[in-house]
């Protein structure tokens, strides 16, 4: 074993996952101090934070799950610090396969991307980094949608796990909320440039990142809207909403339903959680599209948000996911597993659907791919 620099005292496994936790924290406010100046410095901290909670997850299920090598533990070493730890990738799948904690697919994808943003800034010269300004508010988007992931986790999911630290919760969210005055400022700034792409007859509609009315859109589908924001520099879709209704099962008036923030029915305000509204929806969506057969499953898998019971319906001509309200991609009857879900219909036909892609991940490598 090589020279030892630092050394530590010995803790509790109780006092190293305060530790753990703790300093997630302060990678977070660290975070935020640095949006003024420092933006790219910013997004390396915000995603530390986010590793640090991750394993803190882990470590809450057993100790030897945050190492990269579980087969080399040795409680002593562990208490001092000495020990290589998981990265992001690592985590996750341990989370899912081993902790039964499966983090649904929005919340990997935006964990992911912040990770690869993170690793050109780091080890690369990042290209979409010059402006300063333009900086901060590419940042100040990515944070929040990070944030809301992130959130969700600490005070809702593992709500238990961190149960001493949300008052601290709280007050990050504060501050986070708090970059608002600086989009705003920002859009201000910029309103001269969307209005001149409004009067050359280009269609602006609200960004679903920043939350300013800024967004150019770039192409016009069934599904939703491709656009690229003025103010932020995000590009996404806008996913096409349906007025569709249905009726509480307490008071019995029709409801809109089909909203991320809806907890809880407008007119009576009993709760409708995911898994009630998913009752709702199969006992009124009992049909699939043109393509869907009498006898056979009309209610697919998400792979998007992997949310455990089947949550897609074919609601008002598109199938729509009432766990994470994606809407417009395919439904199939995966070849390999015979799941029915939603996905990329070539990767689906060729590779796997995202319920038996381990599997097959597996079978390629035996294969020797």
């Amino acid at each position: 074993m090589g020279r030892k620099f630092i050394s530590q005292k010995k803790q509790t496994k109780e006092e190293l996952f305060d530790s753990l936790v703790k300093n997630a924290i302060d990678f977070l406010d660290s975070s935020l101090d640095d949006l003024e100046k420092r933006p790219k410095n910013s997004i390396v901290d915000f995603y530390t934070s986010i590793e640090l909670f991750l394993k803190a997850r882990l470590m809450d299920e057993h100790w030897t799950l945050i190492l990269s090598k579980p087969e080399t533990a040795n409680i002593d070493s562990f208490r001092v610090g000495d020990f290589h730890s998981v990265f992001l990738e690592d985590a996750i799948k341990r989370l899912k396969s081993i902790v039964s904690e499966h983090l649904d697919q929005t919340t990997i994808d935006n964990f992911k991307a912040l990770g690869e943003h993170r690793n050109q800034i780091v080890h690369f010269a990042h290209s979409d980094y010059a402006d300063l300004s333009a900086t901060k508010a590419g940042v100040v988007v990515e944070q929040w949608a990070s944030w809301h992931h992130l959130h969700t986790l600490l005070t809702e999911k593992w709500k238990d796990v961190f149960k001493l630290y949300q008052e601290e919760f709280k007050r990050i969210h504060r501050r986070m909320m708090g970059q608002k005055d600086f989009i705003l400022a920002r859009y201000k700034e910029l309103k001269p440039k969307i209005e001149i792409e409004e009067k050359s007859g280009k269609k602006v509609i609200d960004c679903q990142h920043c939350g300013m009315l800024a967004a150019v859109v770039k192409e016009e589908h069934k599904w939703g809207s491709d656009y690229s924001c003025i103010v932020c520099g995000v590009s996404d879709t806008a996913v096409v909403s349906t007025r569709e209704s249905i009726e509480c099962p307490n008071c019995h008036k029709d409801f809109e339903f089909f909203n991320k923030n809806l907890d809880a029915c407008p007119h009576c305000e009993i709760a409708i959680t995911t898994e009630k509204l998913i009752d709702l929806c199969e006992a009124k969506y009992t049909e699939g599209d043109d393509w869907w057969e009498e006898g056979q499953p009309h209610i697919a898998g998400c792979h998007r948000c992997q949310y455990e019971r089947p949550s897609v319906f074919f609601i008002d001509g598109l199938w729509s996911c009432v766990s994470c309200f994606d809407r417009g991609w395919q439904a199939i009857s995966c070849p390999h597993c015979d799941e029915f879900v939603t996905g990329d219909m070539e990767t689906i036909k060729y590779f796997a659907c995202y319920k038996c892609e381990d599997e097959a991940r597996e079978r390629f490598k035996a294969d020797g791919f």
